[in-house]
């Protein structure tokens, strides 16, 4: 009987690709409990909650002798078809669609992101596309490239980040309003002041110079309220380090290693500005705008798709720039949060079908 094995970035402490290989594991073996399941991890110690095959994603030559005619090589999630910041990463991920056309397994991919790919990059990328069974991309940026470097697929979908149908929390604030909607109105009270926003800021490793000046500028705007987030070991340590000593008083990055964490932490928030997609994507599920940053394209597109401001790491007064978005959204907050629910309503809808069209694809591959 054939076997499914998945693979992407999984296994490195990421907490955005943690939660895609979680997702994938979970759906796969709902929707297909008698089928083999295998995990392509960096750490075959990882996510031991889920009783599969795990084996190191490392070991090709180990792949090569598991990997049977009629299995299945499937890409979950993620943005692993690129070399901006890595071409070894897409060298090992073309060799491993290489080795299942070798062994003549059957390659799907879902809810991908592609780019940026320099010039052979690209080429080669095309080329090793141009053999997958069926194909769905995150955005139409992605789409956009497909399109340019040649790849067709008869099974093709552009869809959303899967992270959006990721079971989880509700919109922020939803519950409390459910109570106070239950009790009936409140007496009238002598209206207070509006209490400041606590900004959650999720950022990468590196860049260190423009982080200090951005959190001054974010500081100067509303004093005390900025809160540092890390979904990755490598993000944290970036604002932990000897260089950030007495160049700021804030407290060191939180690192969120679960889904309950980050949860809990985007909850609390009123507004976010980061350059980690999936901590931009988890405020929006729970209705907080946010503020992109970063020179990733996928960064700018998400936050179009959602109707916020997006800035580059390369503009020039870049914290002055951020500091009049906050400025201006702020005032305009309640009407922007309504804007986020509704295009999370449409993106988890989108997620859920997104859904049931791979596992239609999987289940006409194993029948």
């Amino acid at each position: 009987m054939a076997k499914v094995y998945l693979f992407g970035y999984y296994g490195f402490g990421n907490l955005g690709d943690e939660l895609m290989a979680r997702y994938f594991l979970s759906q796969i073996r709902e929707a297909f409990p008698e089928t083999g399941l295998v995990l392509l991890t960096g750490d075959p110690r990882s996510l031991p909650e889920f009783g599969e095959e795990r084996i190191s994603r490392w070991n090709l030559p180990h792949l090569a002798k598991l990997l049977q005619p009629g299995d299945l090589l499937v890409g979950g999630g993620g943005s692993i078809f690129q070399d901006a910041t890595s071409k070894r990463s897409l060298l090992y991920y073309l060799s491993l669609l290489s080795l299942a056309d070798r062994r003549k397994a059957r390659v799907m991919l879902f809810g991908q992101g592609f780019g940026p790919l320099s010039a052979p990059g690209a080429w080669a990328t095309g080329r090793a596309l141009r053999k997958v069974r069926a194909l769905s991309c995150r955005d139409p940026l992605s789409a956009g490239l497909l399109e340019k470097m040649g790849v067709t697929c008869d099974r093709f979908r552009v869809g959303v980040d899967p992270l959006w149908d990721l079971p989880g929390a509700g919109p922020a604030g939803l519950h409390k309003y459910k109570e106070e909607k239950k009790q009936g109105p409140r007496p009238a009270r002598k209206k207070k002041p509006a209490a400041p926003p606590v900004i959650g800021v999720f950022l990468r490793r590196g860049r260190e110079k423009y982080k200090y000046a951005l959190l001054k500028a974010v500081e100067k705007e509303f004093p005390g309220s900025v809160r540092l987030f890390a979904l990755a070991p490598g993000d944290a340590f970036g604002l932990q380090g000897p260089a950030a000593a007495g160049r700021h008083r804030y407290r060191p990055a939180v690192f969120l290693e679960n889904q309950e964490q980050l949860e809990k932490a985007c909850s609390g928030l009123s507004l976010v500005i980061g350059e980690r997609l999936h901590g931009l994507l988890f405020a929006a599920r729970l209705g907080v705008p946010g503020i992109g940053l970063g020179d990733d394209p996928k960064i700018t597109v998400f936050c179009r798709e959602l109707g916020w401001p997006a800035f580059s790491w390369q503009e020039p007064d870049l914290g002055e720039k951020i500091r009049k978005a906050l400025a201006d959204l702020w005032p305009s907050y309640s009407h922007i949060r309504q804007e986020t629910l509704a295009v999370r309503e449409r993106m988890m809808a989108t997620a859920r079908e997104d859904r049931l069209w791979f596992l239609e694809r999987i289940r006409e591959e194993l029948c």
